[in-house]
């Protein structure tokens, strides 16, 4: 069983084309899962104050088709069959029942005051609702190849209106701050996008900016980095959206 909101592409989340940008696709997938958690119980906000909290390891998320300013769509979040410390979540979201995004995340269940990692059977998530994973995307963990080149192209400094509950960027910021560092940005239409998490960006940090040249296939990497600790590792793989029928 998958957990569906219905939301509308405002006119806030739509870029200079008129297409919804890439963090609102993170944006809505990450509401959608908090809105399961409030309905189904314990909320995120019930679990942060029983001293624990989700945080986010890693999503490979994929773009089929891009939302336009204005679309009705419908948004579904679910857990699924997960062992070990990694709890798993799948999104998909539709439009006229026609997919149109798809990912696939891995989260770790920590103890918010000595930061300690829950096991799986720590925890009942029988309470949400749940189904199988994708198979379109993974939740691996991938890594950046070693004989990738790395150049710093920019700097990015935490702001309040970023942050979460936690006081560290919030996670839905990550792709678009990605992106603002892809040369003709413009131009392009992100087909999908990786992340692992590895450090929090607290507020009033300020992130270093590494990125690659796509390689053969298509691919582009990114580190960020706070002094010499990493924060995320992602790459991102994007075509001509004047290529595309929209």
């Amino acid at each position: 069983m998958k957990f569906k909101q219905d939301y509308e592409v405002y006119a806030h989340d739509a870029d200079s084309r008129g297409i919804m940008r890439n963090g609102a696709y993170l944006k809505y997938m990450q509401e959608t899962a908090n809105q399961q958690l409030r309905f189904e119980k314990p909320s995120y906000y019930q679990l942060f104050d029983m001293g624990l909290a989700f945080i986010l390891s890693r999503i490979h998320i994929k773009i089929f088709k891009p939302l336009q300013r204005y679309d009705d769509f419908e948004s579904l979040s679910w857990c699924c069959p997960s062992k070990g410390v990694v709890f798993q979540r799948c999104y998909e979201i539709r439009k006229n029942d026609v997919l149109y995004a798809q990912a696939n995340s891995a989260w770790a269940l920590i103890g918010v005051d000595d930061g300690s990692i829950k096991k799986v059977g720590d925890y009942d998530i029988s309470k949400y609702s749940t189904d199988e994973p994708t198979d379109t995307v993974q939740s691996l963990r991938f890594r950046i190849p070693k004989n990738t080149n790395l150049t710093l192209v920019g700097k990015k400094r935490i702001v309040y209106s970023e942050v979460d509950v936690n006081m560290h960027l919030n996670n839905r910021f990550y792709p678009d701050l990605i992106c603002d560092f892809i040369d003709n940005i413009e131009n392009l239409f992100v087909t999908e996008m990786g992340i692992s998490f590895v450090s929090e960006a607290p507020y009033k940090s300020e992130l270093e900016v590494y990125r690659s040249e796509p390689d053969e296939n298509g691919l582009i990497y990114f580190r960020t980095k706070i002094g010499d600790k990493t924060n995320i590792e992602a790459f991102v793989r994007a075509v001509p959206f004047n290529k595309l029928e929209v």
